[in-house]
């Protein structure tokens, strides 16, 4: 449905808005997502990146790691493999994914080249 909307009315065609941004004024880790989504389907990488950076590169290692498991969902078995994260590089990603949060807050650059762009 998302896809939909993004690739037919581009990203002022979802009917939401990040909720910590309008109640704050601060950036959240996926501020910036559904735009760079809309600049990846229309190959625009570069844009994408601009809009979210972290998540342009998390994505798809999301997708690597979670495309096994629905697989063997679906099937009804355990995914023949699975992505070696483990509790270390759990804490790692959650901490990545946090300090992204606060450094793209921060007024001077380079770190507010990190918010999301008009």
């Amino acid at each position: 449905m998302a896809t939909w909307l993004l690739m037919t009315g581009g990203p002022s065609a979802m009917p939401w808005t990040c909720l910590l941004h309008d109640l704050t004024g601060l950036h959240c880790p996926g501020c910036g997502m559904t735009r760079a989504a809309n600049a990846v389907l229309d190959g625009n990488v570069a844009a994408a990146f601009r809009f979210n950076p972290l998540g342009v590169i998390l994505l798809p290692l999301a997708l690597v790691a979670l495309v096994p498991e629905v697989l063997g969902w679906l099937r009804g078995c355990p995914p023949a493999w699975r992505f070696p994260l483990g509790t270390r590089g759990a804490w790692v990603l959650a901490w990545l994914v946090i300090g992204f949060a606060v450094l793209r807050n921060l007024p001077f650059p380079p770190f507010n080249w990190l918010a999301p762009t008009s």
